[in-house]
């Protein structure tokens, strides 16, 4: 076994790149993007089936469908966040060597902001679940 000598160059460290990185950039903005869409399709379904508004919804678990429609989104935003702020520590200790380095610590960064705003998007989309009742027109 040899000894690492000073003019060896310095390890490398792992830094995120491609799925995870992805992830933490885009995770949490597709998640409140599909909480609203599954969301609404549903909720207007069953509260507007043909041309006449509903003040009961037609599915009695409607309510608990949409509710674990926005479980999972936050699930899947809070992951994101966790991945964000992992990323963001990795590429934050690297030095970039090249234009495609500095654009992955870039987008590492700004994961963090983006993650978190729509993270606090999809719990506000929660909080309505609870405010107003499922088929109101």
């Amino acid at each position: 076994m040899s000894a690492v000598t000073p003019t060896d160059p310095p390890a490398t460290t792992r830094v995120p790149v491609g799925f995870t990185l992805n992830f933490a950039l885009f995770g949490a903005p597709l998640a409140w993007s599909l909480q609203l869409v599954f969301g609404y399709a549903l909720s207007a379904h069953a509260c507007f089936p043909v041309d006449v508004p509903l003040v009961t919804p037609v599915w009695g678990s409607l309510w608990w469908i949409l509710l674990g429609i926005d479980f999972a989104a936050v699930s899947i935003a809070a992951a994101a966040l966790l991945t964000a702020f992992g990323c963001r520590a990795a590429w934050r200790a690297a030095v970039p060597r090249n234009a495609g380095e500095r654009r992955n610590r870039f987008l590492a960064h700004w994961s963090v902001p983006i993650s978190a705003l729509f993270s606090i998007a999809v719990v506000f989309t929660i909080v309505m679940l609870f405010i107003e009742p499922v088929c109101n027109y």
